[in-house]
């Protein structure tokens, strides 16, 4: 569509460890830390790259098939960062060994400072108040059975 405006698409991912703490990752330009995660692909399914982000930032494979949140995030005249949304979505529980392996990969060390796990209750020690509550809200999405199927032309992925 002639004059449609650019939106940016991201899929970002919520990982848990058995004692409830999320998986978060420090990029090296912006403030706080943040889920997992990153730009969707022109013609990429949500599901892949969400997945295909998970991966680059930690190593993980995980097979996304739920929607926790949708976040609106205008735009930004200060930055210049372009309207978008990000789709939140669910990457399970890891078990104590799998979430005690998890490091940044080597490919991607030029873009992440480090990643951790953080406890619910020290979230607003790392991360900013935008990404505290986006993290709160797919936490309490997933605790209660909210999420939404990932679709691809109507059909689950």
């Amino acid at each position: 569509m002639v004059g449609a405006p650019a939106r940016r698409i991201g899929a970002v991912v919520l990982i848990r460890n058995p004692e409830g703490d999320v998986l978060l990752v420090r990029r090296l330009h912006t403030l706080g830390w943040q889920f997992p995660g990153g730009e969707v692909r022109p013609d990429e399914p949500i599901a892949v790259a969400g997945a295909r982000e998970l991966c680059e930032d930690t190593g993980l494979t995980r097979v996304l098939t739920r929607l926790l949140a949708l976040d609106h995030v205008p735009a930004n005249p200060e930055t210049g960062a372009t309207e978008g949304f990000d789709l939140v979505c669910d990457g399970g529980t890891l078990t104590a060994e799998q979430a005690s392996r998890v490091t940044v990969p080597d490919s991607a060390a030029h873009e992440l400072v480090g990643l951790r796990w953080v406890s619910l209750d020290q979230l607003d020690a790392y991360a900013l108040p935008h990404q505290e509550r986006r993290i709160r809200h797919a936490v309490a999405a997933h605790d209660h059975g909210l999420g939404l199927p990932l679709l691809g032309l109507g059909e689950p992925v």
